[in-house]
């Protein structure tokens, strides 16, 4: 059984993935259809900030209703020595697309979870997504802040978007262990770089990191579009094989050139749609993410 299991794994690019079609296959496909309802259904999560470690990780509801399946991690950067992000539990209040900080710097995707304390994005030096501190964007898996947990663009958007009011937090500290999903790694960004004031998670469409972004794609018979089939019993060696990465030029990575990571609540072993995120890093050390439904027939 594999649930909400997340490994990063040398992808293999598949020469054929194929599997066996029983006779009811055309029933089992229908059961893949997914309402409109399906697809907007919001899900309860429970937030994990291992301060000591600087990663936070985002849990699910396992089928008795306990926050025990862990679907997302993120590296970020708590509180600096005397500004140490409080330990305790609270709940999400307050968002801000954009929100000015204490230190008159702005952070974007801002979420209240403790009186002045908030999950955000890395500082900018104004309300303008192309001016970044791109210094403290290296710090990321350090602590950093004046309390907040900073995190990259992408995860303090999925954070604003998929975490209601209310969603509990909790803050704590275990320096040995960041997570059962680990702690992810950013690019680092150098002086040179003339994207540096950029955040390269950032999916705005004026960020100068899309001409190098890759792209994930499923091979061979995998799937259509955001849907990937896989039959009862296929292992995670299967999943990986059936996602591909290409470079901004259509480019198809061969084996071992990227890194893909999959998480979220799903069960090879069983019959059922299960919705999932996949992370791609290609060679300029750029991730991609996209949502996919996997559909185990």
């Amino acid at each position: 059984m594999v649930r909400g299991h997340s490994v990063f794994y040398y992808a293999r690019k598949a020469a054929v993935f194929c599997f066996a079609v029983c006779m009811c296959l055309g029933v089992m496909m229908e059961s893949c259809t997914l309402t409109a309802d399906a697809k907007e259904k919001k899900t309860a999560y429970l937030i994990m900030v291992n301060r000591a470690a600087n990663c936070v990780t985002v849990y699910e509801k396992d089928a008795e209703g306990s926050f025990t399946v862990p679907v997302k991690a993120f590296v970020c950067s708590c509180g600096r020595e005397g500004h140490e992000t409080p330990l305790g539990t609270f709940k999400t209040s307050n968002y801000y697309h954009w929100r000015l900080m204490v230190d008159g710097s702005y952070g974007q995707y801002a979420v209240r979870f403790n009186k002045g304390i908030m999950f955000h994005s890395i500082p900018y030096y104004t309300k303008n997504a192309g001016n970044m501190e791109w210094e403290q964007f290296n710090l990321l898996g350090e602590a950093a802040s004046l309390g907040c947990v900073r995190l990259t663009c992408a995860d303090a958007k999925w954070i604003y978007d998929n975490c209601a009011a209310g969603t509990e937090v909790v803050v704590y500290d275990d320096a040995g262990n960041p997570g059962p999903l680990g702690k992810p790694e950013e690019v680092k960004l150098t002086a040179e770089n003339p994207m540096r004031q950029w955040d390269p998670t950032d999916t705005n469409s004026k960020n100068p990191w899309n001409k190098v972004r890759p792209t994930l794609y499923l091979t061979g018979a995998a799937g259509e579009a955001e849907m990937l089939q896989l039959p009862v019993g296929a292992s995670q060696y299967d999943i990986y094989n059936a996602i591909g990465l290409m470079d901004a030029m259509n480019g198809v990575y061969d084996p071992g050139e990227y890194l893909i990571d999959i998480s979220g609540n799903y069960d090879l072993d069983r019959q059922g749609i299960y919705n999932i995120s996949v992370r791609g890093v290609g060679a300029f050390g750029v991730r991609t993410e996209r949502n996919m439904v996997l559909c185990v027939i």
